[in-house]
């Protein structure tokens, strides 16, 4: 039981909940200029109250479906959207005239999410309300609700909320999103130009308080996945490297290849960034299957 809770807590494990969503590809980044990455951008649709004691998952879909063009099935295990409406058992995506193709970018908190792509609106809605959902008007907007979930669809997007919760945690006020807050923004440049990022739930009490494990992909044979976490100080990122360093040597060669950095300055951290091997049938190991390194923070 305490392996998987330390899982859950150090960030970026969202394999139990998004497993059943499988799929993946290359994108965000932060560029030498002053505008978002696709992350930032994506992530500011999460405001940090529903962000908090949840994980916040990011999927640049469109990516992947750019990878996987030469026929590679090397993403299908993290490259779906992993929002409980294309998993769970009460809402038939399919039914609603919903296809996973139709996203372009993927962010959710695990109770409510947001869907950037191309959408039939008219064709969506009105299956929405032959299949039973009621049309209310929630803050000025449309919507549609049944059973608990909550939707509003325009022809580029779609948010949703379920579990019984609103529309509130993808209506951040300004300043409010997780964009804005610091250390998302710090883990953010971390990362680099991912693809795919799951981040842990943030507490500011814990030696590593945030965390994020991140896909990467020059191309579909040359992936990786990085890990990034903030710590409470500059020794405890010393520590941590120190703690990866060992596990890499341990576990060898099974992250052969692994580059650890301490982050300085205002956000004190570490990095790691493992290659995928080139014998791997999937990409994604640091999330869905060699989670040591993870481990090893949660013990910090």
């Amino acid at each position: 039981m305490r392996r998987a809770r330390e899982r859950f807590r150090i960030g970026g494990i969202a394999f139990a909940c998004l497993l059943p969503a499988l799929t993946t590809g290359c994108s965000s980044g932060s560029g030498g200029d002053d505008s978002p990455s696709a992350l930032m951008d994506a992530v500011g649709h999460i405001s940090t109250a529903g962000a908090k004691g949840t994980q916040v998952s990011y999927l640049d879909a469109a990516r992947v479906r750019s990878l996987e063009k030469g026929g590679s099935q090397r993403f299908r295990a993290i490259g779906q959207a992993g929002s409980p409406l294309m998993t769970g058992y009460r809402f038939n995506a399919h039914a609603y005239g919903l296809d996973p193709a139709m996203i372009d970018t993927d962010v959710t908190n695990g109770y409510a999410g947001r869907w950037q792509g191309s959408f039939d609106a008219d064709r969506v809605t009105a299956k929405l309300k032959a299949g039973g959902f009621a049309r209310r008007a929630w803050h000025g907007e449309t919507v549609w609700t049944k059973d608990g979930i909550t939707l509003q669809v325009a022809k580029d997007e779609i948010s949703f909320g379920y579990a019984g919760k609103d529309l509130s945690a993808v209506r951040p006020a300004k300043g409010k999103s997780v964009a804005d807050d610091p250390d998302y923004r710090a883990l953010g440049d971390c990362l680099g130009d991912v693809y795919r990022v799951d981040f842990g739930g943030k507490n500011p009490k814990d030696p590593v308080r945030l965390s994020a494990t991140g896909q990467l992909a020059k191309s579909a044979k040359q992936t990786s996945g990085v890990i990034c976490a903030l710590t409470d100080g500059k020794r405890t990122a010393e520590r941590a490297a120190e703690h990866l360093k060992s596990v890499i040597h341990q576990r060898a060669p099974r992250f052969d290849g692994a580059k650890v950095t301490v982050l300085t300055g205002d956000s004190p951290g570490v990095k790691v960034t493992v290659p995928d091997r080139p014998g791997d049938k999937r990409a994604g190991r640091l999330l869905i299957s060699d989670i040591d390194l993870q481990l090893a923070l949660s013990r910090l």
